[in-house]
């Protein structure tokens, strides 16, 4: 069964059993779902209110983009686990011969920068939540601005989770380009993590 369509229960249980997915990368992605569907919330409960007619078509855009997101981390929590299983069958690939000792080193080196590129998503998109929250804590309705900065703080926290996952994969991957280049945009994302959440969790006062 996909993933997502599992009770909150099951899905809980099954990340606590001996089974290896599903695991961190999921569970980024469903952090980063829940902070987008909590900046989706603060949009649909401004729509239609008094004293918010104003903002009104950037709550429509905010709603839009959460959406957007949310939906996207869903399929990014089932992909996680796909490639897991992906490189668990590339680690079972025969090795008896030269050929098939060099045919499983790619395959093995191909999954492992799936299993990096991923959770690399799931980062990249998750950091694009902070906006969102940024702008549902702000304009809209005021009743919700903790709503609209736990999303920032589950933001950081789904970045911070999948870059974690990112890099223990990047650990195995010879291509050094490749690593190097991903290692970079890691790095200047993370670079403002803890100041973006503070400044949303500082417009509560």
């Amino acid at each position: 069964m996909n993933l997502v369509e599992q009770r909150v229960i099951d899905f809980v249980a099954a990340t606590a059993s001996k089974e290896p997915t599903p695991g961190g990368g999921a569970i980024a992605a469903l952090t980063a779902a829940t902070g987008a569907a909590l900046a989706e919330m603060v949009a649909n409960l401004t729509f239609g209110k008094k004293g918010y007619e104003e903002v009104q078509s950037e709550m429509e855009e905010l709603q839009t983009k959460a959406e957007a997101i949310r939906n996207r981390m869903l399929e990014l929590s089932q992909a996680d686990a796909d490639v897991f299983n992906i490189f668990m069958n590339a680690l079972g690939l025969p090795k008896n011969t030269d050929e098939e000792k060099i045919a499983r080193t790619a395959a093995i080196q191909h999954a492992y920068k799936d299993a990096a590129m991923v959770p690399f998503e799931i980062g990249e998109l998750a950091y694009q939540i902070f906006d969102l929250a940024e702008l549902a804590s702000k304009k809209g309705n005021q009743n919700l601005i903790t709503d609209g900065i736990i999303a920032a703080i589950n933001a950081r926290a789904a970045v911070k989770a999948a870059f974690l996952n990112v890099r223990i994969n990047l650990s195995g991957i010879k291509d050094e380009a490749f690593v190097a280049n991903v290692t970079a945009k890691m790095n200047a994302i993370e670079q403002n993590l803890d100041a973006k959440e503070a400044a949303i969790i500082s417009l509560y006062k």
